[in-house]
């Protein structure tokens, strides 16, 4: 059995790249619906790089580079956000809870490792679906 991609199956960077991208937005989307968020908003990370990986049905590095898009994007978008509050309300200003830079950098790679992992292991199980698909006669 040839484990090896097809020519014309093959992922490019860019469709990798920007798969990664569609599973962050849906990784943050899986924040909005009330009630569900608290379900859906800690596997948002997970339900992206399904659904990303089904989208463009890629090979091992392709899996790769969607979980490392989906965890850079999501957490980008939390530093921003945390730099949006220090920057525009002050130290001062800020409730006595906010973490400080070096904790706030911490809390930040936390973030990264989860929803690189997440998102990793939902590329996983779609490249898993995806050979169950391939090798099952129609």
């Amino acid at each position: 059995m040839n484990m090896e991609p097809s020519v014309d199956n093959q992922s490019t960077f860019g469709s990798e790249l920007l798969s990664g991208l569609l599973g962050a937005a849906v990784s943050l989307a899986c924040l909005l619906p009330p009630l569900l968020h608290l379900v859906t908003g800690p596997l948002g990370p997970f339900i992206g790089g399904f659904v990303a990986a089904n989208r463009g049905k890629p090979g091992p590095r392709g899996r790769v580079v969607i979980a490392l898009t989906i965890g850079t994007a999501v957490t980008s978008i939390v530093g921003i956000v945390a730099f949006s509050l220090v920057s525009l309300a002050g130290r001062s200003q800020l409730p006595s809870w906010f973490p400080a830079s070096g904790t706030l950098a911490t809390i930040l790679a936390g973030v990264w490792i989860y929803s690189t992992a997440l998102s990793a292991g939902g590329t996983a199980l779609s490249g898993a679906f995806s050979r169950r698909e391939k090798e099952q006669p129609s």
